[in-house]
């Protein structure tokens, strides 16, 4: 048998196995047409949609009344790590709601808790690695502080330095985690690919997309902010639409690689 006959055909491009999808530049009209589409989707479905947002804005009532009467760090630390936990579950059926809008389906609520319960063990690896880079940060954190000058008449360049480094670093963690779960949720429910590929994948469209990803995060604090500001009540309608927007954000910034073969 020749050479040429031991040779492997290449795969074709569906077929390949890859850790991260394409991403595609957005412009920065993006984040604004995701809002859109967001609050389009809560309005078709407000009921399921305001259901939703009562339930985060009463586990924000709670968390608070439980921080004012019960604070410690001990406790702080905990309720942070159930939050990590337990949030991308519950944020899994507001995905779920604009995926059976799109499919042409009425979305119900049962169909969200199935999805949450088919997506649970993907959910709780993001979950546990979104932990692991939470203490890494915590230890960098401490380590940073060590150096603080402890002297009585601090130099103002020492204070400088010290505040740059851990600015850089804080700042590093932080993209870290924004860059890995900007879309990386919405894209298990939308594709059913496992939590590695959706966190590289959606790394690579956040590095791809800096500044619009800088906006869609100021954007996205500036609605959390508003409805803390709100007595929790904004959080009724900004979570959901911030939700539904995430879900057409991860759609349009993460190509399908079988739509580009």
């Amino acid at each position: 048998m020749s050479a040429a006959q031991h040779t492997s055909k290449p795969v074709p491009r569906e077929n390949a196995r890859s850790l991260s999808y394409p991403a595609q530049k957005l412009g920065w009209d993006a984040p604004f047409r995701w809002l859109k589409l967001g609050w389009e989707d809560y309005k078709k479905t407000w009921k399921l949609s305001a259901l939703y947002g009562l339930f985060f804005a009463l586990c924000g009532v709670a968390i608070s009344a439980m921080v004012i009467f019960y604070g410690n760090k001990i406790l702080l630390f905990s309720l942070g790590i159930l939050f990590i936990l337990l949030g991308p579950l519950f944020a899994f059926g507001l995905y779920d709601v604009s995926r059976q809008l799109q499919l042409g389906e009425k979305p119900c609520l049962s169909h969200s808790f199935y999805q949450v319960k088919r997506s649970a063990p993907n959910q709780w690896v993001f979950a546990c690695v979104l932990i692991v880079i939470g203490l890494v940060w915590m230890r960098a954190a401490t380590i940073i502080h060590v150096f603080y000058p402890t002297h009585a008449d601090p130099l103002l360049e020492e204070l400088l330095a010290f505040f740059t480094v851990g600015s850089l670093a804080g700042a590093f963690f932080l993209g870290l985690v924004f860059g890995s779960s900007a879309f990386s949720l919405p894209m298990m429910v939308d594709r059913n690919v496992d939590s590695i590929t959706a966190s590289i994948s959606s790394l690579n469209a956040v590095l791809k997309n800096k500044g619009v990803a800088i906006l869609w995060g100021s954007l996205i604090l500036m609605s959390v902010i508003v409805g803390f500001a709100t007595g929790f009540l904004g959080l009724v309608i900004v979570l959901p639409v911030i939700g539904y927007a995430t879900f057409h954000g991860a759609q349009e910034a993460i190509l399908d690689p079988k739509t580009e073969a």
